[in-house]
């Protein structure tokens, strides 16, 4: 544990009776899936309400929230993302929840990656940045990659999941108490009270910030970034529009826009496509990614990267949610190609008419291309 505070800017910010924006990234649990009203009772919204409560009457300073939460998003999929949902909105202070949405995730390299993408990406932002640790009803969600890069990069981490059960302990209650009466099977998201713990763990770690800040203990506000601990290849990244014009995209077949009304927030338009359309992109970079739309009567993309078959994004699901895929990173740093091909439906599970597979963008991390989205 740190001795001297790990987010001076955005204290600075409070403290001068300035604006405070905060940013939240992680999945569902951000999202606030399992509280009642998620706009008040959200450990997101909890804390937001608590900066401003808290510090308004003594310092007149504005506080605001940036949403970047997204449901089942890994870290290495929310760090082509930040570039559209949060850096634009000039965040002073970034919470960040990946440790459940990465758990028993295979490769734990690319996890290093992701949250070293959006790490890098925020301090370069000069965003402080706090990385929290969720936990589950088995208390067993592992923290160590995302502590490894807090350490590395002198930030605060959260260990939300000791604090929980900690709590539980003191008022002799168990999981069962703040787990979702309404879902089995679902060890992980949590309702009010459990909320409630979370946001806790996030205010005493803010306050020990704050107290170290008082006492003139903090690292240098504009300190350069370390070398990377993994890899910066997921520092410069970019989305592409598969519906904006691009001379390195191409499309064949039959690709639908899906009507604007039916869009999520997170993207900002989505192509459907029908078997055997096809979707081909040239790119120089060393990792690619792809985003679409589950939904129940989803067809799988099939994959080939530089003319070999690579795993491709299945998106059929039972309930309709926005999700991304990285399809492969450590590439040489040259030039590749990518083409996508919708399967043919599978009459086992594509029972309705007009099955599709829907497509909202491309990711592409590359220092070459540091423009920003397409």
């Amino acid at each position: 544990m740190s001795e001297h505070c790990q987010i001076p800017r955005a204290i600075e910010k409070i403290f001068s009776a300035s604006h405070c924006s905060t940013a939240y990234l992680g999945g569902s649990l951000t999202v606030g899936v399992g509280a009642s009203d998620t706009s008040t009772k959200s450990f997101r919204s909890l804390f937001t309400s608590y900066l401003y409560e808290k510090y308004h009457p003594i310092y007149h300073n504005q506080v605001s929230e940036i949403m970047g939460a997204v449901g089942a998003c890994e870290s290495y999929v929310a760090a082509f993302t930040l570039g559209r949902n949060i850096i634009p909105a000039n965040p002073d202070l970034a919470l960040v929840e990946f440790c459940v949405n990465d758990f028993n995730v295979p490769d734990e390299t690319l996890v290093l990656k992701g949250m070293e993408g959006i790490v890098r990406q925020l301090l370069s932002a000069k965003c402080d940045v706090m990385i929290l640790g969720a936990g589950s009803r088995e208390g067993n969600i592992n923290h160590a990659p995302h502590r490894r890069i807090a350490e590395h990069y002198d930030l605060p981490f959260v260990d939300m999941q000791t604090h929980i059960f900690a709590r539980l302990k003191e008022k002799n209650l168990s999981w069962d108490d703040v787990a979702l009466e309404f879902e089995v099977n679902d060890p992980w998201h949590v309702n009010d009270l459990g909320n409630m713990f979370y946001f806790e763990a996030i205010r005493n770690e803010f306050e020990r910030q704050v107290d170290l800040f008082r006492a003139v203990k903090k690292r240098e506000r504009n300190a350069p970034l370390p070398p990377p601990l993994v890899s910066d290849e997921l520092q410069y990244v970019r989305l592409i529009d598969p519906t904006v014009r691009n001379k390195d995209l191409s499309l064949s077949g039959e690709w639908t826009p899906k009507p604007p009304q039916f869009v999520p927030w997170y993207f900002d338009h989505v192509l459907m496509g029908s078997p055997g359309a096809t979707m081909t992109l040239k790119f120089r970079g060393t990792a690619v990614a792809v985003f679409g739309l589950m939904y129940h009567n989803g067809l799988k993309v099939e994959a080939e990267l530089d003319g070999r078959e690579i795993p491709g994004f299945y998106v059929r699901h039972f309930i309709e949610f926005g999700k991304g895929l990285v399809m492969a990173h450590g590439l040489s740093d040259s030039e590749h190609v990518l083409k996508l091909t919708v399967a043919q439906p599978s009459r086992r599970h594509n029972k309705l008419a007009n099955p599709s597979a829907q497509v909202a963008y491309l990711g592409i991390a590359s220092k070459h291309e540091k423009a920003g989205n397409d």
